[in-house]
């Protein structure tokens, strides 16, 4: 973690460079295959940095995807300075973490079923 955070123009340099890593941000790009992000309104693509790609892949949130490369660079680059958090607060112990997106339907499925296959409820009848 730097000292001193970034500046608003110097992140958003940085996004916009990262969001240039994904293929569907290509020039002469053609968005056609049945998982690339769409987006209309130039509006929604500015406030998302076109980053539209999404994470993970074939059921495996954190495998790279090779056409969202910038993506997945976000996606690391958030997995550790989380992590860093974690440390700087005390938190040591915390080896590895991934992090899901917060609103999808999914991931809540996702972590209920890996909590409950850490440690099954027991009927109380």
């Amino acid at each position: 973690m730097p000292d001193e955070g970034l500046d608003e123009l110097t992140i958003q340099l940085i996004l916009n460079l990262i969001a240039g890593m994904d293929s569907n941000n290509g020039i002469k790009h053609i968005g056609i295959g049945e998982r690339e992000g769409r987006i209309f309104s130039s509006l929604v693509k500015n406030r998302n940095y076109n980053l539209i790609h999404g994470i993970g892949r074939s059921g495996n949130v954190n495998e790279l995807q090779p056409k969202a490369i910038g993506s997945s660079l976000l996606v690391e680059l958030t997995c550790s300075l989380t992590q860093n958090f974690m440390h700087s607060i005390g938190l040591s112990f915390i080896k590895a973490l991934t992090i899901l997106p917060f609103a999808t339907g999914m991931a809540i499925t996702l972590t209920l079923l890996t909590l409950k296959s850490l440690k099954p409820v027991r009927s109380v009848y």
